[in-house]
């Protein structure tokens, strides 16, 4: 059974090869219809992505085939992403995506692996139709990607009313070994200031 997180709560990771899941329900009958999309930046010592490819999201330029079809990968291949798009949650409204992370094929320069969700809708609506506060039960889980047992979950219960985009949780190194963060922190305007905090050399 998963360890259940609190905000900020911090654990040690003693294994190399993960599956990170992010989950959540929206309303399967709003119109148009709306979706979440995961992102995952990985962050030098400065706070920062150091190549557009660390930047892994269904955009990536970097990406691989593999027995799903093609999935975006970082540059040192050690974060495998998942490609999710729009009205492909069951009839529930309820949906999820998983990222393959192998923390022994990380880079020496990657300090940080940050876990992101935005919301995704129809090209032409109005930017403030949608927000966190319409999406319900959204949780970080992370699990034994060899055995898939389920190490760690947290439950995000907070009310983002306004917000558009949030950062999850993330994978960071301290003195030689991995720990996880539940982070739980919103952004109004969704993935845009995330990438301007994470990636702005790039935009």
């Amino acid at each position: 059974m998963a360890i259940n997180l609190v905000k900020g709560q911090r654990v040690e990771i003693e294994l190399s090869k993960l599956i990170i899941e992010l989950g959540w329900k929206v309303n399967p009958n709003a119109k148009p219809p709306y979706d979440l999309d995961a992102s995952t930046f990985l962050l030098q010592s400065n706070g920062e992505i150091g190549v557009e490819e660390d930047f892994v999201f269904y955009g990536s330029c970097k990406s691989v085939d593999t027995i799903d079809g093609k999935r975006p990968v970082s540059a040192d291949g050690s974060v495998l992403g998942s490609v999710d798009d729009l009205g492909d949650d069951d009839d529930t409204g309820e949906g999820n995506e998983e990222i393959e992370v192998d923390l022994s094929k990380t880079s020496p320069y990657v300090q940080q692996i940050l876990f992101t969700a935005s919301i995704y809708w129809e090209t032409g609506e109005p930017s403030a139709k949608y927000n966190f506060g319409q999406v319900h039960n959204a949780y970080i889980l992370i699990k034994n990607a060899v055995t898939n047992e389920e190490i760690l979950r947290y439950d995000l219960d907070e009310d983002f009313s306004s917000e558009k985009g949030v950062e999850f949780g993330r994978l960071y190194r301290r003195n030689g070994s991995w720990k996880f963060e539940a982070i739980g922190v919103g952004y109004t305007d969704g993935l845009e200031p995330i990438c301007k905090k994470y990636a702005s050399k790039f935009m």
